[in-house]
């Protein structure tokens, strides 16, 4: 019987005004109520999670997890992982949701509570999805549908087809995209779930605009809204009234377009929807310029950017500065364009696209290489014009001055393009080592979050796996810092960068390189970019076995590393006096040796292992 007063504590607790007055209610009851603490703890969580006491929440919910465990009661562990899972998700710690998510999964296969276990897999392909790992995600998704698929239709597997899509969309695979939003679409068609069949057609929508099939596109999109129309959800109606609006500029139909956004705008602006405000006011931008109206695309792009910025959105604000170039250009105010060229790098660069960083470089280029070509233009009409007043003097006169004319343009031009290829140079090595310094400030970052996990581990084989892990970005971040420091980027001192690696190494290992137990022979070369990241990779998996199988388990550990140039080849010798392995035994499983084969390939490098009598490795390469 005490089930029923619970139960109406819970109703209670959840429909209750005051998230205050909730946890109250719920921690009173723990008292009178010895037998469902983990259900009150629970409960408790959530309500302080709707406060928005994120720190109380996760220490509820983690309380409630301890308290299943203790009573052995694996679907109440398996729904806590689940929550706590949905609970990091919605916190953005992707991470820390795909944990809880794997660890809820064993316990529903125990249960053999297949439903909840497909629901936590899609879980799983939708967190995977986020961080952009499709492959993890398609695997959990697909095992979902396999599941899923052999059951009633359930809202489940249409959100699964639907994610499937999405991941296919991503990747430009827009045939497979269509098939499975086709699929999410009979599914929530069968189940009249009509807030999820908009939803389907939207997408569908979307698909076929940026396929280039905008006749289809429209056919999905009308039908969408006509559904969101009756539903009456302003926020989605004023979504496919945006999407219909791009279908129309694509197709060239800019009024009409223009209609579309404008009736976008007005039901955002009537819900508080700023993100959706900016989006569409970025939209109406576009269309002006394509109408030539650029003051007016001014006045849209202008109120965006100050949505966008206070929000915080990186793409919209690219997709902003870029549309602002162009009607800056359109309007003549080339310096405007050039100041906004350069915030727009900036936020290129937030998003970690060298590529873009690159392109803009290119258009900055550009634009110097037009004004410089301008001025000469300028230059050869004032030689014409002089030429057609000296012609009317005498001829002597007329040839003279052609001659002085001809080695001042010649002059002007020779010394405007040194002059701007030498500035142009500074500017893309300034940005190359910018380029370098941020990626070897985010290796340190990803470096230090190894290093405050291990800490935490007692678990000896996972704190292997994140130290070699730690020393692998190591090996690749010490490239980087050298780059930075550099004005030329195209290769670095081979001796300097291996002794600072093997320096490294052998400190994380709890070693000194100056003894009579490592012995260290590296020749003076320098060495491509491009060749050193992957010997840097074998020289690490090769090292850190040593220390790990030799130094620790023989008596009078040896470790002998030489690294010379001979003629055009690089030639390393890595050998220690541990016992050896049986290569054929291990290969197939072990991920270092894995590393270094898959490297020494991409090479062309020639690879000797004798690993009988401890381990000897030999590599020749060329160097050129």
């Amino acid at each position: 019987m005490r089930w029923l007063p619970l139960l109406l504590l819970i109703n209670l607790a959840v429909y209750a005004q005051s998230s205050d007055s909730t946890i109250k209610l719920l921690k009173d009851s723990l008292e009178t109520d010895p037998h469902n603490h983990e259900l009150l703890f629970y409960y408790i969580a959530h309500a302080y999670k709707k406060n928005g006491d994120f720190d109380s929440a996760s220490h509820y919910y983690h309380k409630a997890l301890l308290g299943y465990k203790k009573k052995n009661h694996h679907a109440g562990v398996a729904a806590m992982y689940n929550n706590l899972g949905n609970f990091y998700y919605h916190r953005g710690y992707i991470d820390s949701c795909i944990y809880y998510y794997k660890k809820a999964l064993p316990f529903y296969e125990g249960q053999h509570d297949t439903l909840s276990k497909a629901s936590t897999q899609l879980n799983l392909g939708i967190a995977y999805k986020e961080i952009g790992a499709y492959t993890a995600a398609l695997e959990y998704l697909l095992l979902a549908v396999r599941i899923l698929e052999g059951k009633k239709e359930t809202s489940t597997l249409g959100s699964c087809y639907n994610a499937i899509a999405n991941i296919y969309s991503r990747q430009g695979d827009f045939e497979e995209a269509i098939t499975y939003h086709k699929k999410a679409l009979v599914i929530r068609r069968s189940l009249d779930s009509r807030k999820e069949i908009a939803s389907s057609l939207n997408n569908l929508g979307i698909i076929y605009r940026r396929q280039g099939s905008y006749d289809s596109a429209l056919f999905y999109l009308r039908k969408s809204l006509i559904i969101k129309q009756k539903e009456q959800r302003p926020s989605h109606i004023a979504s496919t009234l945006n999407n219909i609006g791009l279908v129309l500029f694509n197709l060239g139909q800019l009024p009409e377009a223009k209609a579309q956004f404008e009736k976008a705008f007005s039901i955002r602006g009537n819900n508080k929807d700023l993100v959706g405000q900016a989006i569409t006011l970025n939209n109406l931008g576009k269309v002006h310029n394509a109408m030539g109206q650029y003051r007016r695309a001014s006045w849209f792009l202008d109120s965006a950017y100050f949505m966008i910025e206070e929000e915080g959105l990186l793409e919209e604000m690219a997709d902003n500065l870029a549309l602002r170039i162009e009607t800056q250009e359109a309007l003549g105010n080339m310096k405007e364009a050039l100041k906004i060229s350069k915030q727009l790098m900036q936020v290129k660069d937030s998003l970690l696209n060298q590529e873009k960083v690159e392109s803009l470089v290119e258009m900055q280029t550009k634009y110097e290489t037009e004004k410089k070509e301008q001025f000469i233009a300028v230059l050869e009409a004032q030689k014409d014009l002089q030429d057609t007043e000296i012609q009317l003097n005498r001829l002597w006169i007329t040839i003279l001055m052609i001659g002085v004319m001809l080695v001042i343009v010649i002059g002007l031009m020779l010394f405007s393009r040194f002059k701007s290829e030498k500035r142009n140079k500074r500017k893309v090595e300034t940005l190359m080592q910018e380029l370098h310094h941020r990626v070897k400030n985010n290796l340190q970052l990803l470096s230090s979050i190894f290093s405050l996990q291990s800490r935490a581990i007692t678990d000896s084989g996972v704190l292997e796996a994140v130290k070699s892990g730690e020393n692998r970005v190591n090996a690749m971040a010490i490239i980087h810092q050298k780059l930075y420091r550099k004005t030329e980027v195209g290769h670095i001192d081979g001796r300097e960068y291996f002794y600072d690696l093997l320096g490294q190494l052998a400190e994380s290992f709890g070693y000194e390189l100056n003894n009579d137990n490592i012995i260290v022979e590296i020749g003076d070369f320098n060495i491509d970019l491009d060749k050193v990241i992957s010997l840097g990779l074998i020289v690490n998996e090769l090292v850190s076995n040593s220390f790990k199988y030799t130094f620790s388990k023989v008596l009078n550990p040896k470790l002998c590393i030489r690294i010379e140039r001979v003629d055009d080849d690089l030639r390393i010798e890595i050998k220690d006096n541990g016992k050896g392995f049986n290569r054929e035994e291990v290969s197939s499983n072990a991920m270092g040796l894995n590393i270094i084969e898959t490297l020494s390939r991409q090479l062309r490098a020639k690879v000797k292992w004798d690993t009988n009598t401890g381990v000897m490795f030999n590599l020749l390469m060329k160097l050129n």
